[in-house]
């Protein structure tokens, strides 16, 4: 057992869920995966510097150019090599299917999506990588561009204060729309419980990648939703469309797990077969998986950047 998982054993995702924002949530499962590395991730100091930005309210002021500024009178950002290099567009599904909770899960999709989500936020931020985030509904937005400052931060984790009320994940416009506005060679991670046909995902996704854009896709699930126990009568209803459907599981059980297998198997290929990876996230387990993934997939564009 590696680390990271012995790390995931200890922390608690109740414990998770009783933490009383997003900011506490974020900081402990950052904290919990950083005490399963061995080496840090974070820049050191050998870095290589390659220009200069204004500097913003929210920068460190360690990293300010004196000297510029004595010659300028105004203040600039030294960047370093690793700071330039990556930007990194999170888009969050808020569809009213992520309000589920089954009775496994100390929180619904949606609560853990969020903590997901702002984890990753306060890891980008404490990496110096430029970060841009986007809930996805009907519609999307994606005028605010990637930045690395607190201030930056601090505004994504009020947005995540919403509820997951829209009637549809529209992925199909929201990332046409991405495509115009993206950083070529940026990171693109998806979290979403994905109820959408991955084929409709092929074209986006090789627009992204025709920008030389890395995929990474956080499929968030709730034990319910792939175990489907249970022998009694049920009466489900679609938290989106409002449908009803009565079932009896023991008739159905075989059938929908293989479904279910067959459409994470189809996810995965298609964001494998682009270079990117596909990393299922369940809501009874605490998602250290998230960073590491991150981590690789970053290291991969480094590589190749």
């Amino acid at each position: 057992m590696t680390a990271r998982n012995e790390i995931a054993d200890y922390l608690d995702v109740d414990l998770l869920a009783r933490l009383p924002n997003l900011e506490f949530r974020a900081g402990f499962l950052v904290d919990g995966f950083l005490s399963g590395m061995h080496a840090s991730p974070f820049r050191g100091s050998n870095v290589e510097f390659r220009e200069h930005r204004k500097y913003h309210p929210g920068d460190n002021l360690s990293d300010i150019d004196w000297k510029a500024y004595a010659r300028t009178d105004r203040l600039h950002i030294r960047l370093h090599e690793d700071d330039t290099n990556l930007n990194a567009y999170l888009l969050l599904d808020r569809s009213a299917s992520m309000n589920f909770q089954g009775p496994q899960a100390s929180m619904n999709k949606w609560d853990y999506a969020r903590s997901v989500t702002a984890a990753l936020l306060l890891f980008l931020n404490r990496q110096k990588d430029a970060s841009a985030l986007t809930l996805v509904g009907k519609n999307a937005d994606f005028s605010e561009p990637p930045a690395t400052t607190d201030l930056h931060f601090r505004h994504q984790l009020e947005r995540l204060a919403v509820e997951a009320d829209s009637k549809e994940c529209n992925w199909d416009s929201a990332l046409a729309k991405l495509a115009k506005e993206i950083r070529p060679r940026s990171i693109v991670i998806l979290i979403s419980d994905f109820y959408t046909v991955p084929a409709s995902l092929i074209r986006p996704f090789d627009n992204l990648r025709n920008k030389g854009c890395e995929l990474l896709l956080f499929h968030i699930i709730d034990p319910a939703e792939t175990d489907f126990s249970g022998t009694e009568p049920l009466l489900l209803e679609d938290n989106e469309s409002g449908e009803r459907l009565s079932l009896t599981p023991e008739l159905i059980r075989d059938h929908f797990r293989e479904q279910v297998r067959e459409h994470a198997a189809a996810l995965t290929e298609l964001v494998r077969s682009r270079a990117g990876d596909y990393v299922p996230l369940k809501t009874d387990r605490v998602p250290l998986d998230l960073f590491g993934a991150y981590l690789n997939l970053r290291a991969k564009r480094r590589k190749h950047g």
